[in-house]
């Protein structure tokens, strides 16, 4: 198996053992389940916080693979959580808004792990994701799930004006923007850290602006990019296939998220967009943004506000050199709050 993604990567976020707690309860969140004829068991949670309010609902989405939503990585008398929902994003809308979020397919919120050695990179990497999840892993599931789920709340929550938003985190941006098209009872999108067109575009520019940078030759530029042709059509050919690995996903996560482009989903919808991005990012260019904008002003669209965070990368952080020292600044909470003041103005 190949390396994991970085995208997933940028979604964890490393805690000292029961720092957060690991069920349900102790993330705030109360678990509810639906079995599905076609899809099989949907596991999701809610906050328990104001649960009995009225409330809009923020239905929380993320990326990260087979995973479930903390890992416990244990290593002799040691032990490390690894939440693949950053807690802040829960605990940062749950005091006004119903927060939820389903777990992948096949997997339980929690899973233990036994390693030699801590090493949180490599332990993710590591974790063998059921076979539920590798059978059923694309974006036909993760949206259909969160749909059922999503017509579940509506029902059985009190939903304030009935506003239901779609906040998805870097992959989670890209399912969103296709569940905001299937299910209409989404009345707002947030996409962020994400993607505007075909992921496999990602790897292509960071090679170009390597080129055009110097950092790399514009040889080893081409070379590296017909590679990455190679790939995608072998991917492309056999899109289904769950036995083939690449970059830490099966082929058939690979031909289900490359065969759709959120920009085409985008420029149909009528409901309030926004798009938020860090203009560092290697995982999800900040071009591919850039260019859905242009298609927004093309098109005489007006229900999109598009913001970008200067000189940051996918986790929000910015690159600071002073006295010739590299540190690193989080913007992670301008990044929250320009979600919660759009949300609160939209």
């Amino acid at each position: 198996m190949k390396t994991m993604s970085s995208s997933l990567i940028s979604l964890v976020l490393i805690q000292s053992l029961f720092a957060q707690g690991v069920t349900p309860k102790d993330w705030g969140l109360k678990s509810f389940h639906i079995k599905d004829a076609q899809l099989g068991d949907v596991n999701y949670y809610v906050t328990q916080k104001g649960i009995d309010m009225e409330k809009p609902l923020v239905f929380l989405i993320s990326g990260c693979r087979g995973l479930p939503v903390m890992l416990v990585v244990q290593c002799k008398e040691k032990s490390l959580q690894l939440g693949t929902v950053p807690p802040d994003q829960i605990d940062y809308f749950s005091e006004q808004y119903h927060v939820a979020l389903i777990g992948k397919a096949g997997t339980p919120f929690c899973d233990t792990m036994k390693v030699d050695e801590i090493n949180p990179l490599k332990n993710l990497e590591d974790y063998q994701p059921s076979q539920e999840y590798i059978q059923k892993c694309g974006m036909e599931w993760e949206v259909k799930a969160s749909s059922i789920v999503i017509d579940s709340l509506c029902k059985t929550l009190s939903i304030s004006e009935n506003r239901v938003i779609a906040l998805g985190f870097s992959e989670g941006g890209h399912l969103a923007v296709k569940l905001a098209e299937e299910n209409r009872k989404v009345t707002h999108l947030v996409s962020v850290i994400s993607n505007g067109l075909n992921q496999f575009y990602s790897s292509i520019i960071n090679r170009r602006i390597d080129a055009a940078t110097g950092k790399i030759t514009h040889q080893e530029a081409q070379a590296a990019i017909d590679e990455l042709f190679a790939v995608y059509k072998k991917i492309y050919s056999d899109p289904r296939n769950t036995e083939k690995w690449y970059y830490g996903h099966p082929y058939q996560r690979w031909g289900s998220f490359c065969t759709d482009i959120p920009l085409e989903h985008l420029v149909k919808l009528e409901i309030p967009i926004l798009l938020l991005n860090g203009s560092s990012d290697r995982n999800n260019p900040v071009l591919q943004s850039d260019y859905v904008m242009l298609e927004f002003l093309r098109l005489g669209k007006d229900n999109l506000t598009y913001h970008v965070l200067p000189g940051c990368d996918h986790w929000f952080n910015e690159v600071v050199v002073k006295n010739g020292k590299e540190t690193r600044v989080s913007h992670r909470k301008e990044a929250f709050k320009k979600i919660f003041d759009w949300l609160a103005s939209n």
